[in-house]
């Protein structure tokens, strides 16, 4: 009762060697509960500082040991290990709702406002860099992306690919490559393989090995049946040679009757 996650937000005092009195630093309420216990301090801030109650319990529950053990764990939580988890749980957060969905900088969390903000939120949060998130959180959810993904191209047989370069106004050049596919369901799919940096001269055999980079990362160079580029010479000199294809040559006929065969077989999702 006397570590530092209680004395967060309460004030404790003995009232007698079997009880002890809190005072919440929130209202100013004085709680009182047997020494040794928990249950009078957790329901108050429960039921009056939820928000703070989720931040600071919430890997416990009312029914827990009071000596502040995980259930069927041997070794106590020590306030160096909950805060550690705390500051991995935020960041993961910060990474997953606000970079990637929100699509907002990584620089953002260099900003003094928004270390203010989150500070407010978790008065234990430490600030960090976006060279620490980017290595640590986003790294992860790259990893997990690329799993999934790897695990679903798997059961696929043939697909496109779109490819685009671009520079941005500091004229550094980039390499955006996404796979195009129809799933199991007659489902068309896509999803971005990856977005890369061309520090070297962006030649058509430069794109042309870092495309195949990440192919092989995939185990997809031989399902590839089409490639979709801008008319740039550096993208046509890259993928007009190189990439396999099965021997077998289909003439105009038959390729119209399998583009006839595939609007049938969309058409009868519609």
């Amino acid at each position: 009762m006397g570590s530092e996650r209680w004395k967060l937000y309460f004030k404790f005092s003995s009232i007698d060697k079997n009880r002890i009195n809190g005072l919440c630093k929130l209202c100013n309420q004085n709680y009182k509960d047997k020494n040794g216990t928990s249950s009078n301090f957790l329901k108050h801030l429960k039921r009056k500082h939820l928000v703070e109650y989720k931040q600071v319990f919430i890997e416990e529950d009312e029914g827990l040991p009071e000596e502040g053990m995980f259930e069927g764990d041997d070794q106590p939580i020590t306030e160096l290990s909950t805060n550690k988890f705390k500051q991995n749980r935020i960041n993961k957060t910060i990474a997953k709702y606000l970079i990637i969905k929100c699509n907002l900088p990584l620089s953002m969390v260099e900003n003094n406002a928004f270390r203010e903000f989150i500070k407010e939120c978790n008065i234990k949060w430490n600030p960090i860099s976006a060279k620490t998130l980017k290595q640590n959180s986003i790294a992860a959810f790259t990893e997990k992306v690329n799993k999934t993904i790897y695990e679903e191209l798997k059961a696929v047989d043939h697909l496109t690919l779109t490819v685009d370069g671009w520079c941005d106004r500091r004229c550094r050049s980039f390499l955006g490559i996404t796979c195009h596919y129809i799933d199991s369901k007659m489902v068309p799919q896509s999803c971005l393989l990856d977005f890369v940096r061309l520090k070297s001269p962006h030649t058509g055999e430069n794109i042309h090995e870092t495309t195949e980079r990440i192919l092989d990362r995939f185990n997809m160079k031989e399902k590839v049946y089409k490639i979709v580029t801008d008319n740039a010479s550096s993208m046509i000199k890259a993928y007009k040679f190189g990439l396999s294809v099965d021997d077998e040559i289909i003439d105009d006929d038959n390729e119209a009757q399998l583009m006839a065969n595939a609007h049938t077989t969309f058409n009868a999702f519609d």
